[in-house]
Formats: C-alpha cells, sequence, structure tokens
C-alpha cells in the first residue's frame, strides 16, 4: 500500500496539554485553522482529519466536526477527507448515511467513513445523548448504525429491524461516489466486539498514539481477529494518529516543550482527566507525560533524521497512513519541515 500522510486539523485548543493534541494552540480562531488546511494541500499531505466531540479543550470552545469537514471540502481540491472517530451515538446512522453520502457528492469521492461507539460520558449526558455505560452496548449499537449506513449507501431502499435500531425502506439517494462506498475506518483493539468489526467490515484499522511495545500487541490482537474471521490481515490497510514535534535542533525542541509548560501553568484548562485515562487506557506501557523521554515513547519527538527513523519503524510494522498533529500549532513550521524533510524520505522507502 501506498504510504499517506494526514494532517489532524486543530478545531479546538487545549494550550499546556502536553499529551493531548493542540498543547501551544491558545484560543480557538478559525482563520490560522483555514490557513493550516489549504498548506497542508499545498505542501503534498493526502487527508485531513478533524476530531468528533462536543466539547475539548479550553473553555470547551470547540467547532462542530461535520460542518468543519463540508467547509474543507470546499477549501481543498485533493486531500481526502475524515472525521476521527465519528460517534455513532451523536447522530441517528440514517442520517449519517445522508450526509456521509452528500459530503462524498461534493468532495468528488474524498470521503472516509471513521465511525466509533464514543466513549466520553460527560459529553452524551450534557446533551442528552443517550448513554450505555456497557462498552458492549455501545458497540452493538455502532455495528447495527454501521450495518444500516452501508446498506443504505448500496441498496435502492434500505429496511433493517435490528435490537438497537429501525429502518423502514429508507432511501439515500444520490449514493456515493465511491463504489460499492466510501471506506469504512474503525479504531483500536482492546475490545473482542470491536475487533470483531473491523475484521468483518473495515478497509482500513487505526491506532490511537502508542509506543511501540503497545502497537506490537494491538497489532497481534488484530491479527488474530482476522484469522478467527477468515479475513486476510493482508488487505487491511493500518493507520496511526500520533503527535509530532519535529525542530531543526534539540534547542528548539526544548524551547517549545518548555512553552507547553509555562502554558500549563499560565491557563486554567479545566479537568481532562477522563481524557488522560482513556489516553493510558488505550497505551498501558506509558505511566506519566511529565518529562520528554515519556512523551517520546508515544509521541515522535525529534530533528527530521530521528522523526525518519521513528517513521521507518512504524513501515516496519505494517502501518501505511499516518494521522498527525503537529504540537507546535498554530505555527506550521513542524508541517512544513515534515513535508520537506521526512515525507519524501518516506514515501521513496518500501512500506
Amino acid at each position: 500500500m501506498a504510504v499517506r500522510f494526514g494532517f489532524c486539523l486543530p478545531i479546538f485548543a487545549n494550550p499546556g496539554m502536553a499529551f493531548f493534541r493542540t498543547p501551544c494552540f491558545q484560543r480557538l480562531e478559525w482563520a490560522p485553522i483555514a490557513r493550516a488546511a489549504r498548506e497542508a494541500e499545498r505542501l503534498g499531505y493526502d487527508s485531513l482529519f478533524v476530531a468528533d466531540h462536543m466539547f475539548l479543550g479550553r473553555d470547551g470552545a470547540m467547532l462542530e466536526g461535520w460542518t468543519t469537514l463540508a467547509a474543507l471540502a470546499g477549501l481543498t481540491r485533493r486531500m481526502l477527507l475524515a472525521p476521527i472517530h465519528l460517534c455513532n451515538g451523536f447522530r441517528h446512522p440514517p442520517l449519517v448515511a445522508r450526509m456521509a453520502a452528500t459530503l462524498d457528492v461534493i468532495s468528488g469521492g474524498r470521503f472516509l467513513l471513521f465511525y466509533d461507539s464514543g466513549w466520553r460520558e460527560a459529553e452524551f449526558c450534557a446533551y442528552g445523548f443517550p448513554w450505555d455505560a456497557d462498552v458492549n452496548l455501545r458497540l452493538e449499537r455502532m455495528i447495527e448504525g454501521l450495518e444500516i449506513i452501508l446498506n443504505m449507501f448500496t441498496q435502492e431502499r434500505t429496511t433493517y429491524h435490528g435490537k438497537h435500531y429501525q429502518v423502514e425502506d429508507a432511501l439515500c439517494a444520490p449514493k456515493p461516489v465511491q463504489q460499492p462506498h466510501p471506506p469504512v475506518w474503525l479504531g483500536e483493539a482492546k475490545d473482542e466486539l470491536m475487533l470483531s468489526a473491523v475484521a468483518r467490515y473495515a478497509q482500513c484499522w487505526n491506532s490511537m498514539p502508542a509506543s511501540l511495545p503497545a502497537l506490537e500487541a494491538k497489532l497481534a490482537a488484530l491479527r488474530r481477529a482476522c484469522e478467527q474471521h477468515g479475513r486476510d490481515y493482508a488487505t487491511l490497510e493500518k493507520s496511526l494518529e500520533t503527535q509530532v514535534l519535529l525542530c531543526e535542533s534539540d534547542k528548539q525542541i526544548a524551547r517549545v516543550l518548555k512553552r507547553i509548560q509555562r502554558l500549563k501553568k499560565k491557563i486554567d484548562v479545566g479537568s481532562d482527566q477522563d481524557i488522560l485515562e482513556f489516553l493510558r487506557a488505550t497505551n498501558p506501557h506509558l505511566e506519566d507525560y511529565d518529562t520528554r523521554e515519556k512523551l517520546s515513547e508515544e509521541f515522535v519527538i525529534g530533528t527530521p533524521e530521528q522523526v525518519r527513523r521513528r517513521f521507518q519503524a512504524y513501515l516496519d510494522l505494517g502501518f501505511t497512513h499516518f494521522m498527525l498533529w503537529f504540537m507546535d500549532f498554530p505555527s506550521r513550521a513542524g508541517l512544513r519541515l515534515f513535508a520537506r524533510e521526512v515525507m519524501p524520505a518516506l514515501r521513496s522507502r518500501p512500506a
């Protein structure tokens, strides 16, 4: 599979939180986000990703993901467009099918359906979405929702009688440009029901940030699930979401990390304890996020040569699509340096 690089577009600001995606972005503003999206396309990035949450980071301020994807379809011409863990519990699945088909049409066939069951209880409760504490129930709902969406993509009309959802003679027209449907992405490997869904439905499996040992363990679980369901493991694309701090020198890296520490002391970012617990659950090998050494176990921090070596290790594990959060954003220095010094070298090497 071709090696592809995606830019995770910050649609929330989380200053000072080195462990969660946007530690230098002090206040949510659309202008730097739009500029970064356009530049990422000019620089040759392959895909754009936006998070799907109701609130995150500083003051909870966050752009709504679906609306942002529609805007990005008009701002760009070439890059693939995807939500990150599109939450089944936030939108009725037949409506998602209509929205996804529409976005695929207006973007010229550039949509990726990255689907998930949702995990952050505070969001469900705050907005009145039904919450199931049992993860298996949430996954059951997600699987039924995904089956409805795929049926609506591929059938003239869809009738579906499930445990959680009922659909009668539902129409989805126009159909997506991509046939038989936009690629399905599913993520993580800690729940057997999710692994089963990946083997049965997904074209791509995604991992959240993790250390190399944790990634090896996840891939082993994924391989076992594929074997159990008769799925050829090699036909499943592997994607890795991670944070990147890339600078020309170690001194520059140290300056960025010091800035993050200053922001952490200066700005009240509220409670992100549930996020921290969730991230640790996806990578039990990581104990804390307080030092560069610990951050480097899970994320990619270094000079161009150091970063190239780390990504080559990911390629050696079988990952070919990378979802990148640049920790220095809203600066675009890391975005540019990665495109200039890292992407060409990795694309020239066999995956």
